[in-house]
């Protein structure tokens, strides 16, 4: 049975004083809980934060449960007030801290107060079995234009994630009646059945100061850096704060913390101002170099996500370094590397991306957030452009890895699905269908005068057929797809002419299944 969140926390004689109030204040007319958000500052598969704005109205209590009992508040099995409370950008924010939930399990949920009942909502905790596999959505910047705004919030109600990673600059002045738009249009992210998805933020150059992450998203450290672990032991989220010194107490804390859970498969970070932003109207951060990028190389952070710029990018896997093929503090490394992702794009004035590197693998300018999926063989990256969500259609809840019809991903000529791939991926096994013969020798290639190399294989039905290279180090370095194949023998031609030399594999496979697994080696 859950334990309630019910101890009161005080940052403030303020926060102290308002909670009291909501709880006796008496009866009143319209009242209702608008702009509500979710977070996480503990373990996301045992509990959850719901926060709102209380407008008017007082005494209110959240009724949850594992069943829905829509807006019916005294069927709910659990009940609890409000942990703690406080007045701040125009906004009574009122937080709820759940404890002792089960992991991935739907509740639902009402606030009663004294004049009514909310609507229901819902939240799902995360899965804490590194088995299931997670959906995230990780963008940031959004405080100028709110139609852009509006149209990546109306996403993520659709793609419906496990969790939202947002790297700051919510709004452009951190004023009171920025804050309140920004939540109200945050409310577009809630699902078409109420669905309420968890954020877990960062502070950008435009918050104004930490209290801003604390009063409206009840952030867990009031210096805003901070880690969660999803899926049990899959992956560590860390939260950086590029607003506040990156070295002294915060670099201490997250090279401790890495160290402490190499366990995890997976490592990410976001903060928001990018070491080397991809546009020239922002400053470089060598300092970050130094302080963070050498502890992502030390402790396998697979993935940084960086904001501010207002540009895309992705980056190959690179690591920092002034060895000869280094550039600007990094050079690409298959092997050791972080692969950087960004810069930015969530409805703030987009930049030219101008500055871009010999490691950047792609770079564009348009609105976009990343849609990342992870397991424990892979972390697939998606950059989707949001304008037009008007015209995409919601995923099937039963299979929230899907794109939805009317969904622009992003297709540079790099390939449109950035994959990183464990070094302990479990071996694919060939279906029914397809021919389960494998080549496992290696092959010595011969690159002749236009680069290219011959792979043959054969199909047994209808397949769509997919040919990836992959780098000693697991690494993807090149795709080709193709649809609706019949049966039979077939001979396709790779460009490997741009591949250093090195042992690689290459995967054939058929309606997702192995099919044929060489050994390749480019003298």
């Amino acid at each position: 049975m859950p334990i309630l969140a019910s101890n009161f926390y005080r940052v403030s004689h303020a926060s102290t004083s308002l909670l009291l109030l909501l709880l006796l204040l008496p009866l009143c007319a319209h009242a209702r809980i608008e702009r509500l958000r979710a977070t996480w500052r503990s373990d996301p598969a045992t509990t959850m934060v719901i926060g709102w704005d209380q407008v008017s109205a007082g005494r209110p209590t959240l009724y949850y449960d594992v069943t829905d009992h829509g807006q019916n508040a005294d069927a709910y099995r659990y009940q609890t007030p409000p942990s703690w409370a406080v007045r701040d950008k125009a906004m009574n924010n009122v937080f709820v801290r759940l404890e002792n939930l089960q992991p991935n399990t739907v509740y639902y949920f009402v606030v009663k107060d004294t004049e009514g009942v909310s609507k229901r909502y819902s939240f799902q905790t995360a899965p804490n079995d590194p088995s299931v596999r997670l959906s995230i959505i990780a963008g940031s910047d959004s405080r100028n234009f709110r139609l852009a705004r509006c149209d990546a919030n109306r996403l993520v109600s659709k793609l419906r994630p496990h969790c939202v990673m947002f790297g700051g600059d919510m709004t452009d002045d951190d004023s009171d009646l920025e804050w309140r738009e920004w939540f109200d249009d945050w409310q577009l992210t809630i699902g078409s059945d109420g669905r309420i998805f968890p954020l877990i933020a960062a502070r950008g150059n435009h918050e104004a100061s930490n209290t801003t992450l604390v009063n409206c998203f009840d952030v867990p450290n009031p210096n805003v850096y901070y880690a969660l672990t999803l899926g049990g032991s899959l992956i560590r989220i860390y939260t950086l704060n590029t607003q506040i010194p990156g070295g002294g107490e915060q670099r201490d804390w997250l090279g401790r913390d890495l160290q402490a859970n190499q366990a995890v498969t997976w490592r990410f970070a976001q903060y928001h101002q990018s070491m080397r932003p991809h546009t020239m109207a922002k400053p470089e951060r060598e300092e970050l170099i130094l302080q963070w990028a050498t502890l992502f190389q030390k402790y396998k952070v697979q993935l940084a996500i960086e904001s501010d710029a207002h540009v895309v990018k992705i980056t190959w896997p690179v690591r920092p370094s002034n060895e000869a093929g280094s550039s600007e503090g990094f050079i690409r490394d298959d092997a050791q590397g972080t692969t950087y992702l960004g810069e930015g794009g969530w409805g703030a004035p987009l930049r030219a991306a101008d500055d871009i590197k010999p490691w950047t693998r792609s770079y564009g300018q348009f609105n976009q957030f990343n849609w990342i999926f992870v397991d424990q063989d892979k972390i697939e990256v998606r950059t989707i452009k949001t304008e037009g969500s008007n015209r995409v259609a919601e995923v099937d809840p039963r299979h929230i890895f899907e794109p939805p019809y009317g969904l622009v991903i992003w297709s540079p000529k790099e390939g449109d699905v950035v994959r990183i791939m464990s070094p302990n991926a479990r071996p694919a096994t060939a279906g029914p269908g397809v021919s389960s013969s494998t080549s496992t020798g290696v092959i010595p290639i011969f690159r002749d005068a236009n680069g290219n190399v011959n792979i043959e294989y054969t199909l047994t039905e209808n397949a769509q057929v997919q040919l990836i290279l992959i780098s000693s180090s697991m690494q993807e370095m090149a795709r080709l797809e193709y649809n609706n194949q019949t049966p039979g023998p077939y001979q396709k031609s790779l460009d490997l002419s741009k591949a250093p030399s090195g042992t690689y594999s290459l995967v054939v496979k058929a309606n997702g299944k192995l099919t044929r697994n060489y050994s390749l080696k480019i003298p």
